[in-house]
């Protein structure tokens, strides 16, 4: 090739290199354009979902602080006033009846909680549900919900614009390879030109990609949001139909929106649709909701219906990242057992002990308390076995939450023999653990004989009591203000005796009593459980299960009955 050819391949080279360089130079100021979009969007995302997040926090704190005020300083003075004209009117003071009157009606008017929307001086008792939801519940869920949304619109275009950045930083390079082409001769130079090229066109489908997802991004669906939150505070109120009808409007709006699958299972749940509930929890963790909660309360459904090894791959999902979560731990043990696999049932509740040991040692060592809820899940897990236990019966009570007789298709008294047992241990290792920091001894247990319910109806000079009247069949009348236990036992003197009592299927911590005196055996000893101590307050009416702990051994239960 002449001089001159080369010199016109050149100058052709060059030019197609300029046009080309121009070409890339543009593309760059389109891309730098979009990064500069995206980060704008990401920057006010961010700022509004701060300003959410602080707007939220400051309603619930405020929200929580006036329902504190409203409830222990307006409600229980009312309510206060309220005891004293009752004792007025039984001391025939009519007077003092009066002037207490004045001051409630004064009081009323004063507080919001006593108002007409959330008080019937006739019932005597606010509706504190509603207060709460229409005081800060519902708005502080609906700007938390816009912190969640603005957030991830936030993460969602800063990553665009991140990407975008690296594709300029691409381009540039890119226009660097073209102008170092033309410094070149031969081959090498077309070498450039082709990489250069190629990166070019990585950028273009890249960039491409980065538009369709500024298109596809998230959107903050004030609708759905408004709609969830007004869900969330009908639940709160059990007003569950409502709700239902408030979580359908939001996942109309927003078909991926798996809180509210969540809660709308929930509200299923506590109608007792087990068979919706299941299939909203699924739908939850199919919107993204794979969490503790969620699993957690699909295995807990999963297991009432009777699908049991559905729960159990559910409750795996916990315990294999956190093998910790004693409640689940609880559900994964009775769901084994209501299989009629003891083997792996027995595991379970060993580990479970294990690590309520660990975590009440831990605690100690730090010169700390265990977490309340540990004591809650340790409690709740003897309750479950005996919900169990009542349905196996053919007795379950308006509280059971257990999977149906016909259900468990495995051998029934087998399981529930160990029920009881586990049972058994559950509750003593949670007292033994609450007050001694140790797992229950193999001591002996003191012989109790059964208890016997009644009312103390005399005392001699020095106050003691001289006659003892027993109910035969546990049953007291409505407005029974106490309900006394004689008992007798046999054996070595406890050091410490507990008294836990059970309504209705929960604690009634009011009624726990912790006695450290020793007892002689062989004589007649006695325990009241009430208000004896005032003419004004009674028994709720329901079921009162008694049980006697000595030295942290389960010794004996009984239980007694207020009727409505």
């Amino acid at each position: 090739m002449s001089t001159e050819q080369q010199q016109k391949s050149n100058e052709r080279f060059e030019k197609m290199i300029t046009m080309m360089i121009a070409t890339v130079a543009i593309w760059v100021a389109i891309t730098v354009y979009f990064q500069n979009y995206a980060s704008n969007i990401s920057e006010q995302a961010r700022r509004r979902a701060q300003e959410n997040a602080i707007a939220a926090t400051k309603k619930e704190l405020n929200g929580t602080i006036q329902y504190s005020y409203e409830w222990q300083g307006a409600f229980q003075t009312w309510r206060e006033i309220g005891w004293q004209i009752t004792a007025a009117e039984q001391e025939g003071d009519t007077a003092s009846v009066e002037r207490y009157a004045k001051l409630q009606e004064r009081m009323t008017a004063l507080s919001e909680m006593l108002g007409p929307n959330y008080f019937d001086p006739t019932i005597g008792w606010p509706d504190t549900n509603k207060f709460e939801a229409d005081t800060y519940l519902v708005e502080s869920t609906r700007l938390n919900e816009i912190y969640f949304a603005e957030s991830e619109l936030g993460q969602a275009t800063d990553q665009t614009a991140d990407n975008l950045v690296v594709q300029i930083t691409l381009l540039t390079v890119t226009l660097s390879l073209y102008g170092l082409s033309i410094t070149l001769k031969g081959g090498v130079r077309w070498l450039f030109v082709i990489i250069g090229s190629g990166i070019v066109g990585f950028c273009m489908l890249w960039l491409s990609w980065s538009l369709i997802e500024l298109l596809a991004r998230p959107e903050v669906n004030t609708a759905a949001i408004n709609a969830y939150s007004e869900g969330v505070g009908l639940s709160y109120q059990f007003k569950f139909d409502e709700a239902i009808a408030k979580f359908n409007f939001a996942i109309a709006e927003k078909p991926d929106y798996g809180k509210a699958y969540y809660q709308r299972g929930f509200a299923y749940f506590d109608k007792n649709d087990i068979t919706s509930a299941i299939k909203d929890f699924e739908a939850a963790r199919e919107a993204g909701l794979e969490d503790t909660s969620t699993n957690w309360n699909l295995g807990w459904a999963y297991y009432i219906s009777g699908q049991f090894q559905q729960a159990i791959e559910a409750d795996e999902r916990v315990l294999t990242i956190d093998p910790s979560v004693l409640g689940v731990r609880m559900n994964e043990a009775i769901t084994y057992l209501a299989m009629g696999d003891l083997a792996n049932s027995q595991q379970q509740y060993d580990v479970l002990i294990r690590e309520a040991e660990r975590q009440v040692n831990e605690a100690r060592q730090n010169n700390a308390q265990p977490p309340a809820s540990l004591w809650l899940y340790m409690d709740a897990g003897a309750i479950d076995l005996q919900n169990l236990i009542d349905q196996l019966d053919n007795n379950p009570k308006s509280w059971t939450e257990a999977p149906t007789s016909d259900l468990i298709s495995a051998d029934h008294a087998s399981i529930r023999d160990f029920a009881y047992q586990q049972m058994l241990r559950l509750k003593e290792t949670t007292v033994a653990l609450e007050y001694t920091g140790q797992a229950p001894t193999s001591q002996e247990v003191i012989q109790v004989e059964p208890f016997l319910f009644g009312q103390i109806t005399g005392r001699d000079e020095q106050g003691l009591i001289s006659n003892f009247e027993v109910s035969p069949d546990a049953y007291f009348p409505y407005g029974t203000e106490s309900v006394t236990v004689k008992f007798r036992f046999s054996g070595p003197a406890p050091q410490q005796i507990i008294w836990k009592v059970y309504l209705n299927g929960a604690e009634d911590q009011s009624l726990r009593v912790v006695f450290n005196a020793e007892l002689s055996s062989d004589s007649a000893w006695y325990q009241t459980f009430g208000y004896d101590y005032t003419n004004v307050f009674i028994l709720t009416p329901g079921e009162y299960v008694v049980e006697l702990y000595a030295d942290s051994r389960l010794a004996q239960i009984g239980t007694f009955f207020v009727e409505e």
